[in-house]
């Protein structure tokens, strides 16, 4: 069950757009927000930053009536804090800046990729114009990774009184229609507004078109399979999905 949720502040576009998402999202939840800001070393001796990022964070949260939460700073190397504090919450949200997607080569490997490749705690990845959460994409793949997506994306829609439209997806039309009904026996109980769909490949092009044809502000599916040497060599389908989505995206393990 979600109770805290982090967040990752800053005083950039994507930081800023996360952590307003991410508060949005714990009233919703009735969750408490833990928001920290990740000094790298360069950081060091410029107060006056974070000063502006916990004065920008205190606005915004005292726009929310009743939300718990409280703001930290930990200097070092962000990627590797932000994984160690992902530990102490149940659910992590972070930004990213739509550039990544015009970056050329750059777009093989970056920050969020070190993230997803270490992170253990579920995840969500902001693009920079996701405000609401009123409709999730589920994708499963009929693995036990996609069981949790399932079981997350489940409670995300019953506290924030959102849909699910389910899209399952294998290498036969018979298996993923054996995954669908699968996924509609477990959400019987949940009382959530559901779609469901079976379609033939796990692909970024299926994934991105369906959020857009069935209007998704949330697309949620199971972390990479492979390991992080494959991925600084390569891109797996969830790596681009996160990168080249117009709209927020929870990746789990």
């Amino acid at each position: 069950m979600i109770q805290n949720i982090l967040v990752a502040i800053g005083d950039t576009p994507h930081e800023q757009n996360a952590f307003e998402y991410a508060g949005h999202l714990a009233a919703l939840l009735d969750a408490h927000l833990s928001c920290v800001y990740f000094a790298d070393e360069r950081h060091l001796g410029q107060e006056d930053i974070a000063a502006r990022v916990f004065d920008n964070t205190e606005s915004v949260l005292a726009e929310f009536e009743f939300l718990s939460a409280h703001g930290d700073t930990i200097t070092g190397n962000p990627v590797r804090n932000l994984c160690d504090k992902a530990h102490t919450a149940d659910l992590v949200v972070v930004g990213i800046p739509e550039s990544i997607k015009t970056r050329g080569l750059r777009l093989i490997h970056d920050n969020i990729d070190d993230i997803l490749s270490r992170i253990t705690k579920p995840t969500i990845v902001v693009h920079e114009q996701c405000t609401v959460l009123q409709k999730i994409l589920t994708i499963h793949r009929g693995d036990t990774a996609s069981d949790h997506v399932l079981e997350l994306a489940a409670e995300l829609a019953k506290r924030a009184e959102a849909s699910l439209f389910s899209l399952a997806l294998a290498d036969t039309q018979i298996r993923a229609a054996e995954i669908s009904g699968q996924m509609r026996e477990y959400l019987q109980y949940y009382q959530v507004e559901t779609e469901f769909r079976a379609q033939l490949g796990f692909t970024v092009t299926n994934i991105l078109n369906t959020a857009t044809e069935e209007d998704c502000d949330l697309i949620a599916l199971s972390a990479s399979h492979h390991g992080r040497l494959y991925e600084m060599i390569f891109q797996d389908a969830t790596e681009m999905v996160v990168k080249f989505a117009d709209r927020a995206v929870l990746v789990t393990r």
